[in-house]
């Protein structure tokens, strides 16, 4: 085969992991589009299609939105060039097929959902490889305990057979990670995206799992179900509703007494460099089509050392498109704050469990000794004035509801 096909085909695997975000000569991309249709010219005639040609199409294209890219399965390849075609061809395929049995427990109606919704259609995010190494699957009290040690928490009653629900699920790490850590957990895992939800399931399926039901909804109308959960986590998902706020409350409504939930939402302080970012963007003007991505992120690199948010293009988020989409030109985003997160807790008898992430955590009970369980959080306030990166990720927490 050679190590340079070898090499093109690692290649056009990375590019199609992070969605063609690299960056082309107006020369290249024109050459790569007559490749593209020669090649899908040759699918269609029945003609034979030498090995180098989807590599190098698989390059610039996803080879799944060639017209009669099935034809490729039906050919023997070398090994590696067979792993394109899983990866850009079968596995999408599968994806489709899947998306069909996908229940759909609640319409998507308002302007904003259909907006959010339209971003995942077109990007579903994140685009993983590979899940985490197994790990023996605990009660959920007991999963509590390590993650937590000193946190004020009281037994989850129905702690055996815990009923989940996964807001916003995405891709469906999130679904799968939380069905493998707590044992015996009926996981329900929602989203407005059926492409997200098509990646998620045919990942599940990959690993085995049965555990987790997918659907699509709208979390804001999940109380017309007539459900509740002992268990819920919503990470990464109320900071794009028009009030977070109201969404939080709706899913507080699905909660049983006594239940847990796990929370992520953006800082205002940890984002102020995407904040001024957004603002180069908007002022520049640039779309948010993969082509303008593609030339806002050029021109962010070229500016480099010489602006203050130099440190958001270290970012992971800024090496895929779906990811860098979600950065920069997400439809909606509202950040919030720890007093905020604080007035909500205590407007709705909430109790505060704790954030997750041992390094910050080590480091505030390095600050604050005198809080052993870390759960103050008009501390925890002042250790973000004092570290404004710490939550550069999110604020990740769990809370409990009374009993």
């Amino acid at each position: 085969m050679g190590l340079d096909l070898a090499f093109c085909c690692a290649l056009a695997q990375q590019c199609f992991i992070n969605e063609y975000v690299f960056s082309h000569a107006e020369g290249e991309i024109r050459k790569a589009r007559e490749l593209r249709d020669a090649m899908a010219a040759a699918l269609e005639a029945g003609a034979e299609v030498p090995a180098r040609w989807p590599v190098a199409v698989a390059a610039y294209f996803p080879l799944c939105s060639l017209p009669a890219a099935a034809k490729l399965l039906e050919a023997t390849w070398p090994e590696a060039v067979s792993a394109v075609l899983v990866q850009q061809v079968r596995e999408p395929a599968q994806e489709l097929q899947v998306r069909s049995t996908i229940p759909r427990l609640t319409p998507i109606e308002d302007a904003l959902s259909l907006s959010v919704q339209k971003q995942y259609e077109e990007n579903p995010y994140p685009r993983w490889m590979k899940d985490a190494p197994g790990r023996e699957p605990l009660a959920v009290n007991v999963a509590l305990r390590k993650i937590l040690p000193l946190a004020p928490l009281r037994r989850l009653v129905r702690s055996g057979r815990p009923d989940i629900l996964i807001a916003g699920c995405g891709t469906g790490q999130h679904a799968i990670g939380t069905a493998q850590l707590f044992q015996g957990a009926n996981v329900l895992a929602v989203d407005l995206s059926l492409a997200s939800l098509g990646y998620a399931k045919r990942k599940t399926r990959e690993l085995g799992l049965n555990s987790i039901e997918y659907a699509q909804a709208d979390l804001l109308k999940l109380g017309s179900l007539g459900r509740s959960f002992d268990v819920i986590e919503s990470v990464g998902v109320l900071h794009h509703l028009a009030d977070p706020w109201s969404g939080w409350r709706a899913l507080l409504s699905l909660l049983r007494p006594g239940g847990l939930m796990k929370l992520g939402l953006y800082s205002e302080v940890a984002r102020r460099n995407v904040a001024k970012a957004r603002a180069v963007i908007a002022e520049r003007g640039y779309g948010s089509t993969a082509e303008e991505i593609r030339r806002c992120r050029q021109d962010l690199m070229a500016l480099g050392e010489s602006t203050d948010f130099g440190s958001l293009l270290e970012s992971t988020d800024f090496f895929s498109m779906s990811a860098c989409r979600d950065l920069l030109f997400h439809v909606q985003e509202k950040p919030t704050t720890l007093v905020a997160v604080e007035a909500f807790l205590r407007e709705n008898k909430l109790q505060f469990l704790g954030f997750e992430g041992s390094p910050n955590v080590q480091a505030y009970r390095r600050r604050f000794p005198e809080d052993r369980a870390a759960i103050d959080l008009g501390r925890w306030q002042i250790f973000e004035g004092e570290n404004p990166d710490a939550f550069k990720r999110m604020y990740q927490f769990w809370i409990q509801k009374a009993g």
